[in-house]
């Protein structure tokens, strides 16, 4: 039952913060709620008019994106179906690592767009831009996705997650005030665990009883197995878990939702797209956060087809400041061709391989979190294109690392900086220079692979 603070939070300190920030999120999030129930060919049309208008956009202010369609015969102007945009050129990572700064859009001054990066489960380090309504419009298709569970703005949220800057941390006087009055949430940083560190989110979560976990899905699962190995029976249970960033298996959602006694709404996205499909509660499949977003299914450069995996491709329907048009993100996944018992006009797809990463350990016996240091290690790693981090024993990491023109001593420097603070002094390490790093079965890059089982710390 919501308190009288929660409610507070919502109906005055929301739409108050809205105003001041003038960031229209209030509106967004009820334009996303009503949409969200218009039939399939309503969000088709509606996904054509915002493809159309984006292209014509690139086309008119990207020197990026008018000499790809020139060059592919594609005249955005033209565009009658969806299926039209099949002649561009498939948008890649290396791409956007060569091309940033002629893909950003040149009617879009320093103050009109925000930037970001990401290390990417492939250990591809990405920079890239945002324009302000787009940060916005993400904010309100979260609270949109999240608000299915369950939970409503002003309640409490617990956040396991392995980066910390993925949430806006708040540090200034300011961001706390936010916190306290509307956020109300607290961050668990999951990107070394050790089982002190556990047991200390054990006394947090009690103590704060939010209402929802956000979590990474490894971590979650970690910690679910923690508290089965100590027999606890006194720990916290929210009304419902979101589970990201990490593909979630029916074993881990079963122990998960054994140990915490809710269910468990999986989610996929990316820091580059913002959330691109949840489950509802009749976990029938993700819902393709379709107002936003357009996605294809694509094996052999033709269409899968329904129920058929391919690799998946995103058109950012919504950001201006930098158009991705046809990114392909290297996951693998496929589109449900059914409606859901939810009434959701939204289409649903399926994770077929989804980013996979390892917790790696530490002689310390900490446990560290294969896909925060994508973002905290491999990111800020001068010249290298792509990595890959195994582990055999305990003491003992390799690194396989693709390197680009800029790598030299200023990166071998990082590594040996860097690695004694992420791992300990007793951590050895080599690093093996390779041409390529090699897909798993299933089409997807490994971040990181470890031998030895994490629970063992315990």
């Amino acid at each position: 039952m919501p308190s009288v603070f929660d409610y507070f939070a919502k109906y005055i300190v929301f739409p108050l913060q809205a105003i001041g920030e003038k960031s229209g999120i209030p509106r967004l999030l009820r334009e996303f709620e009503k949409s969200q129930f218009l039939s399939r060919a309503r969000i088709r049309q509606l996904q054509l008019d915002r493809l159309k208008a984006l292209l014509i956009h690139a086309y008119n202010n990207t020197r990026f994106y008018r000499d790809r369609f020139d060059q592919a015969g594609f005249d955005p102007t033209n565009t009658r179906s969806l299926d039209d945009i099949g002649s561009i050129p498939l948008l890649t990572k290396e791409d956007i690592q060569r091309h940033k700064e002629i893909m950003r859009a040149r009617n879009y001054g320093d103050d009109m767009i925000v930037p970001d990066k990401t290390g990417g489960s492939t250990g591809r380090p990405l920079h890239f831009y945002l324009d302000n309504t787009r940060v916005f419009s993400r904010a309100a298709a979260a609270l949109r996705h999240d608000r299915w569970t369950g939970w409503d703005i002003g309640e409490k949220s617990a956040y396991l997650w392995g980066h910390r800057g993925d949430l806006g941390e708040a540090t200034s006087i300011k961001a706390k005030f936010r916190n306290v009055l509307l956020d109300r949430r607290i961050v668990l940083d999951t990107s070394s665990i050790t089982a002190e560190k556990l047991a200390a989110f054990k006394k947090q979560l009690i103590r704060f009883r939010p209402e929802i976990y956000v979590a990474y899905a490894n971590s979650v699962y970690l910690f679910a197995r923690y508290l089965k190995e100590m027999r606890s029976a006194d720990h916290h249970r929210p009304k419902a878990i979101i589970t990201s960033a990490e593909l979630l298996d029916f074993e881990q959602r079963r122990l998960i939702e054994s140990v915490f006694g809710c269910e468990v709404y999986d989610r996929y996205g990316s820091r580059e797209t913002s959330i691109i499909a949840s489950e509802c509660g009749s976990h029938t499949g993700l819902h393709i956060c379709a107002e936003a977003l357009y996605i294809e299914f694509i094996k052999d450069g033709k269409p899968a087809g329904p129920e058929r995996p391919g690799k998946i491709i995103i058109t950012d329907l919504l950001n201006y400041g930098m158009p991705f048009i046809r990114y392909q993100i290297e996951d693998v996944g496929m589109a449900i061709d059914q409606a859901c018992p939810c009434g959701r006009g939204l289409p649903l797809m399926k994770i077929a391989g989804g980013r996979m990463t390892d917790f790696l350990v530490t002689p310390d016996g900490r446990i560290i979190s294969g896909a925060s240091l994508t973002i905290y290690l491999i990111a800020n790693a001068p010249g290298v294109a792509q990595a890959q981090i195994l582990q055999e024993r305990r003491n003992e990491i390799v690194l396989k690392i693709v390197r680009n023109e800029k790598f030299g001593e200023e990166s071998l420097q990082f590594f040996e900086r860097e690695i004694p603070r992420f791992f300990g002094t007793g951590m050895r390490y080599d690093l093996e220079f390779v041409e390529q790093i090699p897909l798993e079965s299933s089409g997807k890059y490994r971040f990181s692979i470890s031998r030895i089982d994490p629970a063992e710390m315990f």
